[in-house]
């Protein structure tokens, strides 16, 4: 019987407790969960059956009890990172940690270097590798059948209502807080463009900025809180009530679903969500807001040997979605929402038609807490494609150069010299 425990229950860690225990529940025992909110403690440990003495509060207090578990999740805030995962390594946990590793690419390079001295293996949460779609692309050029791939063209576009959520009102708004918003919301992507190349970038470009959500662009009669008596709320595209609570069926996106985040509660109801939002900070007028991360950026990538890639980030799409366009010398493969096209040139052209059966990560976040529990166990042959910590450095290494070349206005770092400077 495997041993689990994890240190920060937000959403992403208590999906992965979930589905171990749905999919595994006569293989695990999840015996310690620790949080700084005691409400979520009781509502998470209540969930998964954890006992009082075993919910705990503050990370030191749960690490002064030796190591209690096998494997430990570690899903605090991106900056904390580096901090809670300290201690672990050197208990000797296996540990699954939430992606972005940290914004600092010199304390990415520290934990792995010391989970290799002490033989520690950390799995990081890039989970779109382990989805069947990002396999299925990832075998097509493994296949050679492309021939050799010359440039990808990436585009993620985050959705409107998602940014706001995320990076306007909520956790990653603020660089200094948290991360840029390219390595909190594009590392995935990143990541993906880093191993279907299979090799180091040699230099990095890219340009971003701010330009939408800040004041000049609050209509007349905004208040920073919707709530708040604002003139402009009923014509507002970000208007909070409705996005949170009023919005129909129709025009639902997953943010309204976010009772336990918005409030803090478990099972709120509607007049919980109200009262948060009047004074909350995901009630707070995303024209007004303290926010500071890029709404909009570019990042290129060269390879070498004629080999590159563009990424670009943008709030300002209807759905959440991302477009690959992967360009080889002997054919292109298509890829927009979940289906894909493959075209040979002078040749056969191949249509993938829906390979997505669950909604957002889903099935990428089963292949992941699934892939963990084999690493803990020992039974896992392939380790190839496994997002062990080593693996994921070279693409935390390009968004930290990706973000001094931006407050550079674009100028184009050399990862020979960057590395340098590490």
């Amino acid at each position: 019987m495997l041993k689990i425990a994890a240190i920060g229950m937000g959403s992403r860690t208590v999906e992965y407790l979930s589905i171990m225990r749905l999919l595994r529940k006569n293989e695990i025992e999840i015996v310690a969960i620790c949080d700084i909110s005691q409400q979520v403690l009781k509502d998470i440990g209540e969930r998964f059956n954890i006992p009082e003495n075993m919910r705990f509060a503050c990370a030191d207090d749960f690490y002064a009890q030796g190591k209690i578990a096998d494997g430990l999740i570690i899903g605090t805030q991106d900056a904390t990172h580096v901090e809670i995962c300290r201690p672990a390594i050197e208990l000797g946990y296996t540990i699954l940690m939430e992606k972005p590793i940290s914004g600092n690419y010199a304390e990415c390079a520290e934990l792995a270097e010391r989970a290799k001295e002490k033989g520690v293996q950390i799995v990081v949460c890039h989970v779109l590798r382990y989805h069947p779609y990002y396999e299925r692309i990832k075998e097509i050029i493994r296949s050679g059948v492309l021939g050799k791939i010359v440039l990808i063209n990436h585009t993620e576009n985050v959705g409107y209502w998602h940014f706001a959520h995320s990076y306007v009102r909520g956790d990653w708004k603020i660089e200094a807080e948290s991360t840029p918003s390219l390595l909190a919301k594009c590392c995935h992507d990143i990541d993906l463009i880093q191993w279907f190349f299979e090799k180091p970038a040699v230099s990095v470009s890219s340009m971003g900025s701010l330009e939408y959500f800040c004041k000049k662009n609050a209509p007349e009669g905004a208040t920073e809180f919707c709530l708040g008596g604002c003139k402009a709320k009923k014509n507002c595209t970000y208007d909070a009530e409705f996005h949170y609570i009023t919005s129909p069926l129709t025009k639902t996106t997953f943010v309204k679903f976010k009772k336990r985040r918005i409030t803090g509660k478990a099972g709120a109801k509607k007049a919980d969500v109200y009262e948060a939002l009047r004074t909350g900070q995901f009630g707070r007028c995303v024209y007004l807001n303290d926010n500071d991360v890029c709404d909009n950026q570019t990042v290129s990538i060269d390879f070498g040997d004629g080999q590159a890639a563009q990424h670009t980030m943008n709030a300002f799409s209807k759905k959440e979605y991302r477009e690959w366009h992967i360009i080889g010398t002997e054919g292109e493969l298509l890829c927009h929402h979940n289906k894909m096209t493959v075209n040979i040139f002078g040749g056969k052209t191949k249509k993938y038609g829906q390979i997505i059966a669950m909604p957002g990560h889903g099935r990428g976040d089963v292949g992941i807490a699934l892939r963990f529990l084999k690493v803990l166990a020992g039974t896992q042959e392939d380790l190839r494609d496994v997002t062990f910590i080593d693996k994921t450095l070279p693409s935390h290494a390009i968004i930290a150069a990706a973000e001094i070349s931006r407050k550079k206005n674009g100028e184009r770092i050399s990862m020979e010299d960057f590395y340098k400077t590490v």
